[in-house]
């Protein structure tokens, strides 16, 4: 046809414009044009009209279907201007979808047919929300041929089945197939079932109420041909398989992978010796944090028991006999080892947990060289040790400790020597668990919660039989595995309050209560010093306010920090200058008169004088020698108090200062006569244990009485040499033993997270081989916990950037060692997070004290004062402060949708939010380097922890991030990645995933 055909517009843009168009088809019909006339004289008007109101789609298929059978010139005319890309594919599928004229098959099939062919040639790129519109379409446009099927099948079982009706169910089966053989339509069906939830709830309906009438009409002889069947049914697998949004498993061997034996065995470290007093849910969790971790890696449950044991054993072998972590490890083996296993039992639901139990102990079995050395260690048979535990917790039956044990004799590499524990003396497994009885015993009502007035004698007896030997020690190594060790602290100091000053008694009676009081105040210190005052108030805000803890929160030293004394002055000058001439005469206290409490706050401000008059010659050394000795024989908590004064004195007097107060704390450790009395013997040797762990860290170097032996860090040597040693040694190694454990934790504790952090990172970042990259990862991840809150901040906020902003540090960012550091990253965001769920308040960490930012934190929410403002340069500045630092920018809101609810208080949410703002700015320069390569593989590290850890994560990251990224690298993320790096959950979250997966089709990445 030459020239075109002049059409008069009607008053109207729009029904101008339609009447053109219908003008327009039915002379194209007339002469019949072939699609590509149709298509420029269609382009020609609307480019001399505006198409608004005006649907191409809906005219064309109201002209093609109009009789009993389809006009198949104007359905190619149709398929010509969408395959042209004249009106996008999601108007046509709206519009065939709407069709549901059965009494017209022959129109259905034509549908069908379009509907094939368009679905396998789908563009992706007209409009600014084609994608999202795309995938309703899609939704709308599978439903409606599903329903086809549907109505169909029913036909057919009712008896009316015709040729037409089985090649409609025949083709729909087919367009669904090829339809779903496309992964970008399978990832844009799911999009679309989080933006459409009722109408997928109705498409599922469907393909429930399909597969029923398939069945039903399977059972009837030739009701269906048999090829139909099989089509209908291979379409209704691959629906099935719509459904699946998991993540493939991780399987290639490119990256480092997290090694369990060493991260599992420094996590138990951990806990055994450092947090011996923590809950066990803490552990459990940080446990099962691992365990699915590596669940990608094949991990089985009793590869995560033998480990466990594995560690627990190495633990007591490699700690000192008789020593405090020997007691520490052999009561969390064969005490709380039952206990944790019973908690992991929870999180193995459906699993049977005594098969998996009963195969780790036949892989422990497998070590027959660490059992032996164990059983020669303890001398006893440790595994049966264990076994008992297992069967008094109920996770074993006696007929598999008997198997177990007879496995076990068989492998036994040499005899149990049991000569010396047949002799008398009970080995240390065997201690513990008497000690389990004790504890228990002792807690009971009738033992420390009777009536003190009407009991003081027996009471007396039961604590020095306590405090006799080690068995105080004991005493406390099971009752912190037993999760009893708080309460036994609070009755003591319920007993020290009641004991603090008589009630009128006289002679014997007060004399009684002046030792209840001098020996649980001596009990209740190495609680103290080993397992930290928050032990005893954390949770309890009523021990708070008695004398004991007021007087241990204003004197008592803790790891090494001694308080401030400046500014001191007694509340009573006369009591002072009356303990001073008690002391200089000999003279004794009225036991039924004396308030102990006050006795004890009086006595260091009466040494102070004492000390202050030596200095200046008033008085000599024999003098002050006989005060000493006054001292110690009226009470033996008198010289501890005296003694952190002492202390306090001597950490802030100048080296000529020192010699004097360091001759008079000699003088106090130094046990003089010993008494006829056993238990003043006892609770003499007690006191002078106190003052000398208390006095160790205020000692010279080279004094006599300072014990080399917990001096891990020498005072010639800088920490970071001691630190970098340390570390080459457990890396060499691949497990932490007990000397680096404390050494690692007393750099972490002068050093600080901040320097910690960033050596150890540096460090492990050192090799460029994957094995031992494996190794150190592991080792690093478990070492964090140490203070896992404190220490991941300190990567994120300090450690990180300055190694992605360093021109010095690029080297760290290639791989294998940018994947290791993206992995780091990633466990140990994961593993904060859980700890931070898991605990019952804010800002303390579990079993160990608080840090200076911790307690900086709270005073900054108490006063509510801003702090002052920061210089404001052009580099992302990352920042833990309150000023300048808002959630709002994080993610492009919709209309109607509401701010993330994140906690501006909680220092990780400010932290990912920065580093995610950091890692964002990196993105968008326009090179790309090695730092761009961390950021994927942060995102695919975090991918791999599974949806209850990654969301955390990638809900912090901004909206124009994942775009850029792509744009930056084509293809870095596939589709299945895209929907679960992206919130599907909002409108926002759901436009960017479709943009992103419509994106990838250009590039054909689908997978």
């Amino acid at each position: 046809m030459e020239g075109t055909t002049t059409i008069k517009k009607e008053p109207g843009i729009g029904s101008g414009l339609a009447n053109q168009v219908k003008l327009t088809l039915m002379r194209a019909w007339t002469e019949r044009w072939s699609e590509v006339q149709w298509g420029v004289h269609l382009k020609r008007i609307l480019a001399t009209n505006s198409n608004d109101g005006v649907d191409l789609a809906e005219i064309l298929l109201q002209q093609a279907l109009v009789g009993s059978s389809p006009n198949s010139l104007v359905l190619s005319y149709l398929k010509h201007i969408v395959l042209s890309q004249v009106i996008p594919h999601s108007t046509v599928f709206k519009h065939i979808s709407t069709y549901d004229d059965i009494s017209k098959p022959y129109c259905i099939i034509a549908l069908i047919d379009i509907a094939e062919t368009f679905s396998t040639k789908l563009s992706f790129s007209y409009g600014t929300d084609s994608s999202l519109q795309m995938c309703k379409s899609l939704l709308m446009l599978v439903h409606w041929l599903l329903n086809n099927i549907l109505k169909c099948l029913q036909k057919i079982q009712d008896g009316k089945s015709t040729p037409e009706y089985v090649s409609i169910t025949d083709r729909a089966s087919s367009a669904v197939l090829k339809t779903l053989e496309k992964q970008t339509v399978c990832t844009l069906l799911q999009i679309a079932r989080a933006e459409v939830t009722d109408n997928y709830r109705d498409f599922e309906q469907a393909e429930v109420n399909v597969r029923g009438t398939l069945s039903q009409l399977s059972q009837s002889q030739n009701a269906l041909p048999t090829t139909t069947k099989d089509k209908v049914s291979e379409m209704l697998g691959s629906l099935s398989r719509l459904q699946d949004m998991n993540l493939p498993s991780d399987n290639d061997d490119d990256g480092p992978k997290l090694q369990l034996c060493s991260t599992i065995n420094t996590l138990v470290s951990l806990e055994a010796v450092l947090n011996s007093t923590n809950e066990l849910q803490p552990f459990v969790d940080q446990t099962m944090v691992i365990a699915r971790l590596l669940f990608f890696q094949k991990l089985s449950w009793p590869q995560l028991y033998v480990e466990i044991f594995r560690a627990c054993f190495m633990g007591i072998i490699d700690a000192p006999a008789n020593s405090p972590e020997d007691l520490k490890w052999t009561s969390f083996t064969f005490l709380k080892i039952p206990q944790i296993l019973q908690r992991l039992q929870q999180n193995a639901a459906g699993r049977d947990v005594m098969a998996d139990l009963e195969q780790s102990f036949e892989l422990l079995i497998n070590s027959t060289n660490l059992l032996d050395l164990a059983d020669q260690k303890k001398k006893c048979d440790s595994i049966e040790q264990l076994l008992q535990g297992c069967i008094k917790a109920d996770l074993l039956k006696d007929v598999h400790s008997q198997r177990i044990m007879q496995r076990r004799e068989k492998e036994r590499g040499r005899l149990l020597d049991k000569a010396e524990s047949s002799q008398g003396v009970p080995c240390s497994s065997i201690v513990i668990l008497r000690a389990e009885v004790t504890v228990s015993s002792i807690l009971k009502v009738e033992t420390l919660d009777t009536d003190f007035q009407k009991n003081q004698e027996p009471l007396f007896s039961l604590l020095c039989k306590m405090m006799s030997g080690k068995s105080f020690e004991i005493i406390l190594a099971a009752a912190a595995s037993m999760g009893e060790l708080q309460n036994l602290a609070i009755k003591l100091i319920k007993l020290n309050e009641f004991a603090r000053h008589s009630a009128g008694e006289a002679g014997k009676a007060s004399q009684t209560r002046a030792r209840l009081f001098d020996i649980t105040f001596l009990m209740l210190c190495p609680i103290l010093q080993q397992y930290g005052l928050e032990t005893i108030t954390n949770g309890h805000k009523e021990t708070v306010d008695s004398f004991f803890v007021q007087w241990a929160q204003r004197w008592f030293p803790e790891d090494g920090k001694y308080k401030n004394i400046e500014n001191c002055n007694p509340s009573d000058s006369n009591k002072v200058e009356s303990l001073i001439n008690l002391f200089l005469s000999s003279g004794e206290l009225k036991t039924s008169l004396t308030r102990w409490h006050e006795v004890c706050l009086n006595t260091p401000f009466a040494i102070q004088e004492i000390l202050f008059a030596w200095e200046h010659g008033a008085i000599g050394p024999e003098q002050v020698k006989t005060v000493l000795e006054n001292v110690k024989n009226w009470m033996c908590c008198l010289p501890v108090v005296v003694s952190c004064w002492l202390c306090c004195y001597i950490n802030t007097a100048d080296q000529e200062r020192r010699e004097k107060p360091l001759l008079m704390l000699e003088q106090l450790m130094t046990i003089s006569n010993k008494s006829d009395s056993s238990a003043q013997n006892d609770r003499c040797q007690f006191m002078k244990t106190v003052i000398e762990h208390l006095s160790q860290d205020i000692l010279p170097a080279n004094h006599h009485l300072r014990n080399i032996s917990k001096q891990y860090i020498p005072a010639n040597e800088p920490p970071a040499i001691i630190l970098e040693e340390t570390l080459k040694l457990v890396f060499s190694k691949g497990w932490v033993d007990l000397k680096s454990l404390h050494t690692l934790e007393q750099v972490l504790n002068l050093c600080g997270s901040d320097r910690f952090c960033d050596q150890v990172v540096h460090h492990m970042l050192e090799s460029n081989k994957v094995d031992d990259l494996c190794m150190a990862v592991s080792l690093v991840f478990a070492l964090f916990h140490m203070d896992l809150e404190h220490l991941t901040l300190s990567l994120l906020v300090n450690t990180l950037p300055r190694i992605l902003y360093s021109a010095d540090n690029s080297h760290l960012m290639i791989d294998p060692r940018g994947y290791t550091l993206a992995k780091l990253v990633v466990l140990c965001i994961t593993a904060a997070q859980v700890s931070k769920v898991g605990q019952k308040e804010p800002y303390v960490r579990r079993g160990r004290k608080r840090s200076r930012i911790d307690v900086d934190v709270e005073e900054m929410d108490e006063c509510e004062v801003r702090p002052s403002k920061m210089r404001k340069i052009n580099e992302p500045q990352l920042t833990l402060l309150s000023e300048d630092f808002t959630f709002d920018d994080m993610t492009v809101k919709e209309d109607g949708e509401h701010s993330p609810a994140f906690d501006t208080k909680e220092p990780l949410n400010k932290a990912m939010v920065n580093l995610f703002c950091l890692l964002n700015a990196i993105i968008h320069d326009k090179r790309v380097t090695a730092r761009t390569g961390f950021i994927r593989s942060f995102i695919d590290e975090a991918l791999k922890c599974g949806p209850q850890y990654y969301r955390f994560i990638l809900q912090f990251m901004p909206s124009n991030m994942l775009p850029q990224l792509m744009k930056t690298m084509p293809g870095i993320f596939t589709n299945q990645q895209i929907l679960h790096i992206c919130d599907l959950s909002t409108l926002s979250g759901r436009k960017l995933a479709a943009k992103a997966v419509c994106h990838n089709s250009y590039l054909k990445v689908t997978s």
